[in-house]
């Protein structure tokens, strides 16, 4: 199943109100309000109740509310599952931290809300294409840090290219037909960091990236988007396949066209004219 494209995905800690306020304004694809790292131990039960209050509000702008809740082997998924009882029509989907192919149907079978799994483990990565299988999957996003952390943990101190278990979350997601996320830039602070990270994810066919402060939704919005260059030559290509005689391949700026081609430019004019 098709699931609308993400462009950006803005992470809030629940356990702010102020944040929770601000991002009522944030123009992000999602708002993924978090229960898990961003909130300290002693405040999870404060974050709770935090979003319970603020989900009809977050929820009322044309954009999706996402809620990230503590992973299955956490003592607090118990509280957070119980805590959004009453307020589970206003939340889009479920994000799950570490998630595998047996996480995520522990999750599944607790709650009905979809999920977005957060591959962000080894085992998770080998097992992606399990995981999106799941009915209950409606995206994927890759958790950069987490996986380096459990790579320095196994003696790889210096990884810091993850291309490799990006390119296989972007592959899986293609293959379920469902969204990919990229990781965050952590350094809010810079933005030619920002480009340079926007640049290779988006090179490796991320269709979205999480954020961690709303100064950056503006420049993973343009990365991610067709850029004007992408978008004269689809409209090159479509033009030319409509005066074209035949139904083969046809050349369009001295190279060939043919259906594949066709469409990849019919897709980035949809995307265009959104």
């Amino acid at each position: 199943m098709t699931t609308p494209f993400t462009r950006t995905v803005l992470a809030v800690p629940a356990s702010s109100e102020r944040f929770l306020d601000k991002a009522r304004q944030a123009t992000a694809s999602a708002l993924m309000v978090d229960l898990e790292d961003g909130v300290a131990e002693a405040g999870k039960a404060t974050a709770r109740d935090l979003f319970v209050r603020a989900a009809e509000g977050l929820a009322a702008a044309p954009r999706r509310l996402w809620l990230r809740v503590n992973a299955v082997t956490s003592p607090h998924l118990d509280a957070d599952l119980t805590a959004i009882k009453d307020v589970a029509e206003h939340i889009d989907a479920l994000v799950l931290p570490k998630a595998t192919p047996a996480t995520v149907g522990v999750l599944a079978g607790r709650c009905e809300l979809p999920l977005v799994a957060l591959i962000e483990t080894a085992e998770g990565v080998e097992h992606a294409w399990a995981t999106a299988a799941h009915p209950a999957v409606r995206a994927l996003m890759f958790g950069e840090l987490d996986y380096r952390s459990e790579l320095a943990r196994s003696g790889g101190l210096h990884a810091h290219d993850t291309s490799w278990a990006q390119a296989r979350i972007v592959n899986t997601a293609a293959g379920a037909a469902i969204p990919s996320i990229a990781g965050p830039t952590a350094a809010v602070g810079d933005p030619q960091q920002l480009h340079t990270d926007c640049t290779r994810q988006a090179a490796l066919g991320f269709t979205g990236k999480l954020c961690i402060h709303p100064a950056q939704l503006d420049a993973v919005t343009t990365a991610f988007g067709p850029t004007p260059d992408m978008a004269a030559w689809a409209r090159r290509v479509v033009d030319a396949v409509q005066q074209a005689p035949t139904t083969g391949a046809i050349t369009v700026d001295g190279a060939m066209v043919d259906r594949p081609v066709i469409d990849r430019a019919q897709h980035i004019l949809a995307e265009t004219d959104r």
